[in-house]
């Protein structure tokens, strides 16, 4: 057992000769009836006042450097894969689409990899901007990610605060408007087109892994078919299929099949009336679980649009085309039970705009659907007849 060697002493207290020959200084002092003996990280006599200053001004709150170090380093944030997931548990907990959540994920491992072993408190906003450089795509997403991950970290974790969070000054970029980059939307006839294009392998014989194949194809134009004649997001669909969303078949007569109910983004309730070939669209979705993932649509449309000769149509835009055919085009179809529009009523009860009146259909069991003069037909649909089947085939091959 090693016996200290005192070499003198210090204003604070003493000092012995350390392992490499250097000075240890000891803090020994009496305050308030209590004795505390504290080896300093000092490396001279004026470090070790300087530390007998900061001793003198809070005896208990004191800490070496060493000490306030390995606190310190207890304590730090980092954005690693543990963090990550129980920030994409609570976007999900949230209500927060799968999709969406692994988009978040995609951008925050980014993030992680440029920021490993960092501490968030102390990275700044040059840190941040200089990881930003790296990346030439998708800017205003990697930002958003970034801030919303920061924001649960100081709102629901309580491990960062206002001050110690540089994403804060990180500013979104401003979206332009998308038809200054481009048109939106497609026409009808390019919709049926792509329809029709969008075909499975040929058979010589059904073996399990062709069928497998074909089924995959058929969802894909089932969610085509619920986009174009609906105008729904594909987030809305996704839910469909996961069995989320309530379907409602309407007995009465008419055009309109079934209704379905869902939650919409803003958090409200919303109901929809649809047709039969869409409530098919859906309940084929729902019998398989899950709409197809983003990758086997654009993979699957790809081919389609390259068949038919067409530019590559993008399903996220098929809601700006719905809107646009139902402006130009569309009617309006009312079960056989009757009910008026809601300007009309807006009208009768005296509402300022059509928008407080929104709130009578929000309990309204089957309301107006918008028709929309689009024909997607395919020869290897489930409900066409072989009669119709075959006329298709032939007019194809015509």
């Amino acid at each position: 057992m090693s016996t200290k060697v005192w070499i003198g002493k210090w204003a604070g207290g003493r000092m012995f000769a350390g392992k490499d020959g250097r000075p240890v200084y000891v803090l020994r002092k009496m305050i308030d009836g209590r004795n505390y003996t504290i080896h300093l990280d000092a490396r001279s006599e004026a470090e070790a006042e300087a530390e007998l200053a900061l001793f003198v001004r809070d005896p208990e709150g004191y800490r070496t450097r060493g000490e306030a170090q390995k606190i310190k380093n207890e304590s730090a944030v980092y954005m690693d894969a543990p963090a990550v997931a129980r920030y994409l548990e609570h976007m999900r907990s949230k209500g927060t689409t799968e999709r969406y959540s692994k988009n978040v994920g995609y951008y925050l491992a980014g993030w992680a990899d440029g920021l490993a072993g960092r501490d968030l408190r102390t990275v700044t906003l040059q840190d941040l901007l200089r990881e930003l450089k790296k990346h030439k795509t998708a800017r205003k997403n990697r930002i958003t990610a970034l801030k919303s991950f920061c924001a649960w970290l100081r709102e629901v974790e309580g491990a960062l605060t206002a001050g110690e969070d540089a994403s804060i000054s990180l500013k979104i970029p401003v979206a332009r408007p998308e038809k200054s980059v481009r048109e939106k939307g497609y026409s009808i006839e390019t919709i049926e087109r792509v329809y029709r294009a969008i075909i499975g392998w040929e058979f010589s014989n059904f073996n399990r892994e062709e069928t497998r194949q074909r089924t995959d194809v058929q969802c894909v134009r089932d969610v085509l078919c619920i986009h174009a004649k609906t105008g729904m997001h594909g987030t809305e669909i996704e839910r469909l299929a996961r069995g989320e969303g309530k379907v409602s078949l309407v007995t009465e007569p008419g055009e309109i099949a079934a209704t379905v109910t869902f939650l919409h983004k803003s958090g409200q309730v919303h109901r929809q009336s649809i047709d039969r070939q869409t409530l098919e669209a859906v309940q084929r979705l729902q019998a398989r679980g899950a709409a197809p993932v983003d990758s086997h649509i654009r993979r699957v449309v790809r081919r389609a649009c390259k068949a038919a000769r067409l530019p590559l149509v993008r399903f996220g835009e098929l809601r700006h085309s719905f809107v646009t055919w139902a402006s130009e085009s569309g009617q309006e179809v009312r079960p056989k039970s009757g009910g008026l529009p809601l300007a009309a009523v807006a009208a009768v009860v005296g509402h300022h705009s059509a928008h407080t009146t929104k709130r009578f259909y929000e309990n309204v069991k089957v309301p107006p659907m918008i028709k929309i003069p689009i024909k997607l037909e395919h020869p290897e649909d489930p409900a066409l007849l072989p009669v119709r089947r075959t006329a298709l085939r032939l007019a194809e091959l015509a």
